[in-house]
């Protein structure tokens, strides 16, 4: 069960981190991030100590998800909306929301402080990735590596529980 759990969120951050989400891109430097799972990955040896830092950055990476989300859903609250009403209103196409213009205030706010944590999200995971010793070009590849290898999966999970 702690290992479906923890790979699960190694998985998240994973996802988070290549592209679905997560990084822009290409980053603020130029280089390129790697843009989709279907883009072929060129099977590459990883070190034991390669792999030590991808689960260190994916922990570190989960611990800033968790931060996060809490300051986002504090953020959200702030405006007094539920987050369930501002995903709600979110979903629906600008054009068909019939919100008061408190509601729409409300939103607004709620909207940009959500988009500023994510900003800052962004930023802590690339340091994240950074500080673990891993270049974000190497951060993904390894992560497509090890999403398409269970032994690779296992190790890290294995990483992870320690």
């Amino acid at each position: 069960m702690l290992k479906q759990l923890l790979w699960k969120g190694c998985l998240g951050a994973v996802i988070c981190v290549t592209g679905f989400g997560g990084f822009p891109t290409e980053s603020q430097a130029g280089e390129k991030l790697a843009q989709s799972s279907s883009e072929t990955v060129v099977a590459q040896e990883i070190s034991q100590p390669e792999l030590e830092k991808f689960a260190k950055a994916i922990a570190d990476l989960r611990a800033i998800d968790e931060e996060t989300q809490a300051k986002m859903i504090e953020a959200v609250e702030a405006t007094g909306m539920s987050p369930e009403e501002f995903m709600e209103i979110g979903k629906q196409e600008q054009s068909d929301r019939n919100l008061s213009q408190d509601k729409q205030v409300q939103f607004d706010k709620a909207l940009e402080a959500v988009r500023n944590l994510n900003e800052e999200d962004r930023r802590k995971k690339r340091v994240a990735v950074e500080e673990a010793g891993l270049k974000i070009s190497r951060f993904n590849e390894i992560g497509k590596i090890v999403e398409n290898d269970r032994d690779l999966q296992k190790q890290v999970v294995d990483i992870l529980s320690r």
